[in-house]
């Protein structure tokens, strides 16, 4: 028996599918490999595969990753091969590791970094965006209502506190539009690092509707992309794939 955690791409083909679907994607994957992967026990056996944090539907993705269990030793090299060979367009295994650490992927997560794009029909100036992140940042306290269910079920508003989970952003202009986006009056790019796992999660969406509210407007079109997660390794920022977070 072996462990196997990999690093994978989602683009634009996948951006709409939930995390359920995206697991049933890689069950449906490994079995048309041929991969030995390992099954629990009981009545109803299912895959030894553990994802990370999942990636909100709409977004893409450069850094996602997956803890596998395998019933006998595969290389990681075939193991990359085989299962690329059998993901559909828009999901890519671009590296893989033997993992030996008794934490899966998903307990190891402490933060994320985001790509993402704003755009509006308001024009608005760098100056003014600029300030107004730069305000934000500088707020003791940050709150938005999130939707959670309610104890009967319903769906309520809640006022969550967010500026802890907040670690770092910055602002610049998109020089380049992408296509469809052009008659937009304001398009800028937001690179933030947000905490991000079990312990805290701070969801980019919650970011930006708090960011649009310092300013006193709407993102009436928004592009998010995740570049990285990480893990950490005595108070440091880790790669889930470096040797002290595999062993």
């Amino acid at each position: 028996m072996s462990k196997i955690r990999v690093r994978f791409s989602r683009g634009e083909a996948v951006k709409f599918i939930s995390h359920l679907d995206l697991m049933k994607v890689f069950e449906r994957a490994i079995r048309r490999s041929g991969l030995p992967i390992d099954y629990s026990k009981g009545f109803n056996p299912h895959p030894q595969m553990v994802f990370g944090l999942p990636l909100p539907v709409g977004m893409t993705s450069d850094c996602e990753y997956a803890d596998f269990t395998l019933a006998e030793e595969t290389g990681t090299e075939e193991f990359m091969q085989r299962l690329n060979a059998s993901l559909p367009e828009g999901i890519r295994v671009t590296a893989a590791a033997v993992n030996n650490s008794k934490k899966n992927i998903m307990a190891s997560i402490r933060g994320a970094e985001y790509l993402l794009q704003i755009f509006t029909n308001e024009v608005l100036s760098l100056e003014n965006v600029s300030a107004g992140l730069e305000n934000m940042l500088k707020c003791e306290s940050i709150k938005v209502g999130k939707e959670s269910k309610g104890k009967d079920g319903r769906r309520v508003l809640r006022e969550t506190e967010i500026r802890p989970m907040i670690l770092k952003a910055a602002i610049e202009p998109v020089r380049v539009l992408p296509e469809g986006y052009e008659g937009f009056g304001s398009a800028y790019l937001i690179k933030a690092e947000l905490k991000a796992g079990s312990e805290a999660n701070l969801r980019p969406d919650l970011f930006l509707k708090a960011f649009a509210q310092q300013l006193g407007t709407t993102a009436d079109a928004v592009r998010m992309h995740r570049s990285a997660l990480y893990s950490e390794v005595g108070g440091a920022k880790a790669d889930p794939l470096d040797k002290a977070c595999l062993s």
